[in-house]
C-alpha cells in the first residue's frame, strides 16, 4: 500500500510513523514543517514531502490511503477528505472533535459514488468507545439509550489539549430522539465505575454522538469522562467558567495555560499507563440493559496501534462515511495486546 501520513512530525504522529515503519511499512511522510519532515525522514529513512493543507489536492495522486495526523482536524480534514474524493484515495484520521465526524458524515454519498472509504476516528477517538459501543448495543434487543465515557490520569499532549480546549468553546453535543441538541459541557453528573470503583464523571464533548449513532442506531446517546482523570481538569473549566469559554480571550489564556502545564506522556509512562472506558446500553421499552468495560494500553500508544493497523486495513473498507466498528467490528479493539473487555 502506498501510503502518505500527513502531520507526522507532531506528538501523535511521530508515534504513528514509529508504529508503521516498526511494522516493515514504507509510509511517505508530509506536511508543512521542511525543518522537521527532513529531520524526520532521515531518521527512519523515508521519503518526505513538504506542503500545506491548501495544497493537498495537487500532491495525492498516485497514492491509496491518506492518514491525516495534523490537529485540529477542524482546520485539516475539509481539504484533505476533499482531495481524496477527487483522487480516489482512501481517508483516516485521528480526530475525536464532534464537528469533524459530522462533517465527514455529511460527505458519505460523495463516498460511495467515488468508491473512496472515509474512516475518522482511528485512535483512542473512538476506537474503544465506538467497539465497546456497538457490543453492548448487541446485547439488548433495540437499543434506544446508550451512554460511553473514559478515564485516564495522565496528562494529555498540548495538541490533544488544545483541541479540546477549542471544543469548551463550541459546546456540548448529546443526541435526543436521533438528533444533536447542543448544552452546556459538564452540566450533567453521574457516577460510573470505569474499573477501579465508583467515580464522578462528567458530561463532555465526545465524538461518540455521531459514531455510536451509525454503530449502534441508538436514539439517545450521551458522554462522558471521569474527573479523577487529568482530562477532567477541561471539564471542571467549563463548568466554572459556562459561556466565557467562547470568548477569544478566555479562549487564548486556556491555550497558554496548555502550554504551560500539559507535555503529554513520556515514553515510560506510554509503556504502562492504561485507560478505562465504559458503556451502557438500554433498551426503554423491554427495560433491559447491558453494560461492560474496557481497560486498554496508555491512549497515545493505543492509537499509534490501532491507526497503523486501520491504515493497512482500508482497502477492504466498505466506501463511505465509516466508523471503527462498522468498518472492522466490534470486537476490532481486543485485536491490540493489553486490552481487556468484561461484561459488568
Amino acid at each position: 500500500m502506498n501510503l502518505l501520513v500527513y502531520g507526522s512530525y507532531g506528538f501523535t504522529g511521530e508515534l504513528v510513523v514509529e508504529e508503521a515503519v516498526d511494522r516493515g511499512l514504507d509510509p511517505v511522510i508530509a506536511g508543512r514543517d521542511a525543518g522537521k519532515l527532513e529531520s524526520q525522514a532521515e531518521e527512519h529513512n523515508l521519503t518526505h514531502h513538504c506542503f500545506t493543507v491548501d495544497e493537498m489536492e495537487d500532491e495525492l495522486e498516485g497514492y491509496d490511503a491518506l492518514l491525516n495526523c495534523a490537529g485540529p482536524f477542524s482546520k485539516t480534514y475539509h481539504e484533505a477528505v476533499e482531495a481524496c474524493l477527487e483522487h480516489g484515495v482512501e481517508y483516516l484520521d485521528l480526530t475525536g472533535e464532534v464537528d469533524v465526524f459530522r462533517g465527514i458524515e455529511s460527505r458519505d454519498a460523495e463516498g460511495r459514488v467515488a468508491e473512496v472509504s472515509l474512516l475518522p476516528g482511528v485512535g483512542f477517538d473512538v476506537v474503544p468507545s465506538d467497539c465497546l459501543a456497538a457490543y453492548v448495543a448487541d446485547r439488548v434487543p433495540d437499543v434506544s439509550h446508550l451512554a460511553v465515557g473514559f478515564e485516564t490520569i495522565l496528562s494529555p499532549s498540548q495538541g490533544t489539549a488544545k483541541t479540546a480546549v477549542e471544543g469548551l468553546g463550541r459546546g456540548c453535543f448529546v443526541r435526543e430522539d436521533g438528533g444533536l441538541r447542543k448544552v452546556p459541557t459538564a452540566s450533567r453528573k453521574r457516577t460510573i465505575d470505569f474499573g477501579a470503583g465508583e467515580t464522578s464523571a462528567a458530561l463532555f464533548p465526545l465524538g461518540d454522538v455521531v459514531t455510536a449513532y451509525h454503530s449502534t442506531g441508538a436514539e439517545d446517546i450521551e458522554t462522558y469522562v471521569g474527573l479523577g482523570g487529568t482530562v477532567s481538569t477541561l471539564a471542571r473549566v467549563a463548568e466554572t467558567l459556562g459561556p466565557l469559554t467562547r470568548s477569544r480571550v478566555i479562549q487564548s489564556a486556556l491555550k497558554a495555560a496548555v502550554e504551560a502545564t500539559f507535555t503529554g506522556p513520556d515514553e515510560e509512562q506510554r509503556r504502562t499507563g492504561e485507560a478505562r472506558i465504559w458503556a451502557e446500553a438500554v433498551d426503554e421499552d423491554s427495560g433491559e440493559r447491558a453494560e461492560a468495560r474496557l481497560r486498554t494500553p496508555e491512549t497515545y500508544a493505543f492509537t499509534a496501534s490501532a491507526a497503523v493497523e486501520a491504515a493497512s486495513r482500508i482497502e477492504d473498507v466498505e466506501p463511505g462515511f465509516q466508523t471503527p466498528a462498522t468498518a472492522f467490528g466490534e470486537d476490532f479493539v481486543l485485536e491490540f495486546d493489553g486490552v481487556e473487555r468484561t461484561d459488568v
